[in-house]
């Protein structure tokens, strides 16, 4: 049994990948501990499913300002740090695993690191691409390049690293970090919590309904969806979009709503929740929407809503991109143009006037299911655990 601690700047439960993995571990029997952000309506100390939370009363900031992110993360990090150090000296930890953002985060493993325990640093997402774009920088620029040099001191600082899909390892080791010390593990949904069998497909009371769930920010692209349904007023009346989540772009979206006269047509329902709680809400939508922009950084996102409606069997509406192709073609996903207002609302009804169009793509996009499963996976990451477990305090 390997005793490991994860530690995220992110609530639990509502971060599917950071559950996917310690729950796997609980499973087999593995004693699974999380540092995370704290969740309202969560006791600190709870046993969830297996895993032990403990929760930082941390705020998680979301907006436009550099200084304010890097002072979260900061307070974070030295609670994180304090926390850490002092379950690692009562039960001494063999395994820590860090989940980026940020990618310094994982330097809370000092102290283990320095009494035995090995690291993993599990790598969600590439700061020096969200970085660049988020505030319109160049890559010459000192703080990317202080980022990704940051970036190359973690990786380094770790005993191992976990990269989500190959594009984005490709990205990893173009900024300088070697190539060897990486697994990937694709944020692949785990079909206890997301499965067709979970909820009944009733008769719709509804129209035409989308469905977004995770994070709301504008390079997620629902300025661009909403804009897209007010073209289409007078093409489909019975059409609307339920997003659930949490995000910085909340009130822009609500009040764009307003503006364009869509609140009958649009809810917000704000907050993080456990996808086994999402999963029929989802099941009782017609398409699924993920119309993210294209920049430096979403080229390389492969949304893990995206595999979670292909996964529930609903078709989905997405934005190409070369990562997202190299997974899905066109048999599979209703594309549509990064940023395109027309094609996105063009796309929609086509899918709204065809259902046959519909079970095609669910049909089609099964043979990525068939194909790619998070038990495969799942082996692949319980081989990693238990060859750093086997050397820990070696």
């Amino acid at each position: 049994m390997a005793r490991v601690c994860m530690v995220a700047y992110a609530p639990y439960p509502g971060d599917t990948r950071i559950r996917r993995e310690a729950e796997a571990l609980a499973d087999r029997g593995d004693a699974v501990d999380v540092i995370c952000l704290k969740e309202e309506g969560w006791e600190d100390a709870q046993t969830f499913n297996g895993v032990r939370f403990f929760q930082l009363s941390i705020g998680r900031y979301r907006g436009a300002s550099a200084a304010r992110y890097l002072l979260q993360y900061a307070l974070f990090f030295l609670a994180a740090s304090l926390r850490l150090t002092s379950r690692h000296l009562r039960q001494r930890y063999q395994v820590i695993q860090v989940h980026t953002m940020p990618d310094f985060m994982v330097f809370v493993a000092l102290v283990p690191r320095l009494l035995g325990a090995k690291v993993v640093l599990d790598v969600h997402d590439l700061m020096p691409e969200l970085y660049q774009t988020k505030f319109s920088l160049r890559e010459s620029h000192w703080l990317i390049r202080f980022i990704t040099w940051m970036e190359r001191r973690s990786v380094g600082f770790a005993h191992r690293a976990i990269a989500v899909h190959r594009p984005h390892l490709d990205a990893l080791v173009r900024h300088g970090n070697p190539e060897h010390k990486f697994i990937i593990l694709v944020n692949l949904p785990d079909p206890k919590l997301v499965s067709r069998q979970a909820a009944v497909r009733s008769p719709k009371a509804h129209g035409f309904r989308l469905i977004y769930h995770g994070t709301m920010a504008p390079r997620n692209g629902l300025r661009v969806a909403l804009r897209a349904l007010s073209r289409l007023r007078t093409e489909v009346d019975d059409l609307e979009l339920q997003v659930y989540g949490e995000g910085e772009d909340i009130p822009y979206l609500i009040e764009l709503a307003k503006d364009l006269g869509l609140s009958d047509r649009f809810s917000v329902h704000e907050g993080w929740r456990p996808i086994e709680e999402l999963v029929p809400i989802i099941l009782d939508a017609d398409a699924g929407i993920v119309p993210i922009l294209y920049d430096d950084f979403t080229r390389y996102m492969l949304p893990g809503k995206l595999l979670e409606y292909v996964r529930l069997g609903i078709p989905v509406i997405c934005s190409r991109t070369k990562t997202i192709e190299s997974y899905f073609d066109d048999s599979m996903i209703q594309y549509c143009v990064p940023g395109d207002v027309d094609d996105l609302a063009h796309k929609i009804l086509e899918l709204y006037r065809h259902p046959e169009k519909r079970e095609s793509l669910r049909a089609n996009a099964d043979s990525f299911n068939r194909e790619h499963s998070w038990e495969q996976q799942k082996e692949i990451y319980y081989q990693l655990i238990d060859d750093l477990a086997g050397h820990a305090g070696l």
